[in-house]
């Protein structure tokens, strides 16, 4: 009898240290900084082994002339022995410690069959499939014409985005939520990654999108000519009356022409909230006085958006400029006081996704420094935009422009000034938003003012103020 009372005894113990260990096994874990974002969602999803799939829908409308598919299977890449030699994004992602089994799916750019593929996958995530990861540019695209497989060069396509108008995938719930994820990320630094451009992904139930790159509207000045501080409070209208060189800088710009009228977009009800008349006056005003501002102000400028550039030289837009020459950089304030900035690019996690913690574990680190100053984000700041992380484009973080240096370095950063104003325009933007088709009905209506027309202007741009109107409550 004492015999079984001992080995039930033992029994008892070696049940109590099992679970014991296995506590002391994660606690290990959690001590040498792996974090294995284990969540209620993941547990129950534990048996799906298929792959990790991951949407990037970049190229369209990029400035890059590379293709994102030979640089991704070349992601991690250095010039050893007189040529290159890197690795494949998915096989970087598991050397990181990340999921082993990523699928990168790439959307085409060509028009029909990039509409066939849109539609498909519309329809595949409308009954509750998709990839798992979204990586996206937005607004409007460009591309150049091919025919049976020539390029026209010259010969300009547009390409919609995958999600029109992001602010209402995000209301329809399309997307995982990520505040706890956020708190446990390894690679992205979010009290680095610019606020206010961040909040663009935020509804009043959370974080569900995370924008990547963004630009701002600005007009660039040599200094010596004018000076100017970036206010949270001025207004468009106030640009008018603030001297000879303000005017001009309020009419400057043409690429996000429709920023001056921000916010344009009533999420809320689905429709414009700029009026038709607003939109009359304020186009009216570029019309009209666009020889006036030049010669009253008698200065170069050049419209200049926030960007990475392989070179920092303006001259090559205007030639009154120098390469060194000390810049200002005033921004296109908006009807309501402050400036905008536009998100260019953003990433997201399917709501339907069935590897939520691996699907986080790819956004995080696309997030971070080292994937931020990599040639995927080439495909969406080079010339365009810059990237969310603060602190990048100096000497030490330089970022990938597509031209590295002889060990395969990044070399695209900002002269010192030019980064003195970018900083000053960054640090004081008032709200951002997601670039969407309405940035480009704003610049084409522009465009379509300036030809001539048997039109008068209220009915063109009443014609485009019901066009975008639809469009918004379409969406």
């Amino acid at each position: 009898m004492k015999r079984i009372y001992v080995l039930f005894a033992v029994f008892c113990l070696l049940t109590l240290l099992v679970p014991m260990t296995g506590c002391k096994k994660n606690k290990n874990l959690e001590s040498e900084g792996v974090s294995s974002y284990v969540s209620e969602e993941s547990a129950a999803n534990e048996e799906d082994t298929s792959p990790l799939r991951v949407l990037i829908d970049l190229e369209y409308g990029s400035d890059v002339y590379v293709r994102l598919q030979d640089e991704l299977e070349n992601y991690d890449k250095e010039y050893v022995r007189g040529k290159w030699e890197g690795i494949s994004l998915q096989a970087k992602i598991e050397d990181m410690g990340g999921p082993s089994s990523v699928e990168i799916e790439i959307a085409p750019i060509r028009e029909n069959e990039r509409d066939v593929y849109l539609t498909s996958l519309r329809t595949e995530m409308m009954s509750g499939g998709g990839p798992d990861v979204f990586v996206c540019r937005g607004g409007t695209g460009f591309h150049e014409k091919e025919t049976n497989g020539k390029i026209s060069f010259g010969e300009w396509i547009e390409s919609e985005p995958l999600f029109k108008f992001p602010q209402q995938a995000m209301k329809r719930n399309m997307f995982l939520a990520l505040e706890d994820y956020i708190k446990k990320a390894q690679f992205m630094e979010w009290e680095k990654l610019t606020p206010v451009v961040m909040d663009a992904g935020k509804t009043e139930k959370g974080q569900f999108l995370l924008p990547m790159t963004y630009t701002v509207a600005t007009t660039a000045f040599r200094e010596s000519d004018v000076e100017h501080t970036p206010s949270r409070d001025m207004k468009w209208e106030d640009m008018l009356s603030d001297g000879p060189h303000m005017p001009l800088a309020a009419i400057a710009e043409v690429e996000l022409i429709g920023n001056g009228l921000a916010p344009f977009a009533d999420y809320e009800h689905d429709k414009l909230a700029v009026s038709e008349e607003e939109m009359l006056r304020y186009y009216g005003v570029k019309l009209d006085n666009r020889k006036k501002y030049n010669e009253e102000s008698g200065v170069p400028y050049i419209g200049f958006d926030l960007k990475v550039m392989h070179e920092y030289d303006l001259s090559i837009y205007d030639e009154s400029f120098n390469k060194d020459d000390p810049i200002t950089l005033v921004p296109l304030y908006s009807r309501n006081g402050g400036y905008m900035a536009t998100v260019t690019s953003f990433a997201g996690i399917n709501a339907n996704t069935k590897h939520p913690d691996e699907a986080f574990w790819v956004v995080d680190y696309l997030l971070g420094e080292e994937c931020q100053r990599s040639i995927l984000y080439t495909f969406m700041t080079t010339n365009q935009a810059v990237p969310t992380l603060e602190g990048l484009m100096t000497s030490g973080k330089a970022v990938s422009t597509g031209f590295e240096d002889d060990n395969g370095k990044p070399k695209g950063k900002m002269p010192d000034n030019l980064y003195e104003q970018f900083c000053a325009v960054r640090d004081n933007i008032s709200f951002a938003d997601f670039a969407t088709p309405l940035d480009r009905e704003f610049q084409k209506l522009y465009f379509d003012l300036l030809e001539p027309s048997t039109k008068s202007r209220e009915d063109v741009i009443h014609d485009a103020y019901m066009r975008m109107s639809m469009e918004l409550a379409e969406s």
